[in-house]
């Protein structure tokens, strides 16, 4: 039976959307130019959000992000107390390689930052935690589709090395990335070291390769096991 979508609730998702990248508030005007729904909905939906906790408004009549948007980020951030187990790993292959680090789970049909350790350098590949970005796209994209069990002699290679090497997403970076795994082989999500290529040699990938296949043993260790069938 083919699910019914909601209009309403689409477009209070779509207001909740606007202010994704967006730090400040905006007014019922903007939001209504931002989204292309009719500012009385939007006004509607508005206050519902924010009698529910999803916005607030200020004495200027500005809405701004609400206190339980943060709610449900802890609880989707506590799970299998993640962050407390990712942030580590992250944080030590930034400094033995230098580079920034980031984990990405699947959601939907996207891939999402969800923890981020930046380089020390002043030149560096920059993504911010909670950025989206097409599932399909990217080494890491490639690296979760060889593991979600996608075939095809590319995605093969992919599972037989245990992680891919290539140019990133953005001109002039390299990435490497490999999949993040419990015990059983069900896929958690995906580890990704990137940064400038003049700096981010093939040398220091190869060397790097060893060190991110060492932290997906690390993971397979500390993650709660999951059935790959489940």
């Amino acid at each position: 039976m083919a699910h019914r979508i909601s209009g309403t609730v689409n477009k209070a998702l779509d207001i909740l959307d606007l202010f994704q990248h967006r730090i400040g508030g905006l007014t019922a005007t903007q939001i209504a130019v931002g989204t292309g729904i009719n500012k009385s909905t939007v006004v509607r939906l508005c206050a519902t959000l924010a009698g529910r906790g999803y916005l607030q408004r200020d004495a200027r009549a500005m809405f701004t992000v609400g206190s339980q948007i943060e709610s449900l980020a802890k609880v989707f951030r506590s799970q299998f107390d993640m962050e407390n187990i990712v942030r580590p790993v992250l944080a030590r292959l930034r400094d033995e390689t230098g580079e920034s680090t980031s984990f990405y789970v699947i959601e939907d049909n996207a891939r999402v930052c969800l923890y981020r350790e930046n380089s020390h350098h002043n030149i560096r590949h920059v993504v911010e935690e909670g950025t989206r970005l097409p599932f399909k796209e990217g080494v890491v994209g490639r690296v979760l589709l060889a593991f979600s069990g996608t075939k095809g002699s590319e995605y093969q290679i992919i599972r037989d090395e245990g992680y891919l090497d290539a140019e990133g997403r953005e001109p002039f970076t390299a990435s490497l990335s490999a999949p993040v795994l419990t015990k059983s082989g069900y896929l958690i999500g995906a580890l990704v070291i990137s940064g400038p290529s003049s700096r981010f040699s093939p040398e220091k990938r190869k060397a790097a390769g060893v060190l991110i296949l060492d932290a997906g043993a690390q993971f397979k260790k500390l993650l709660p096991d999951r059935d790959c069938n489940n």
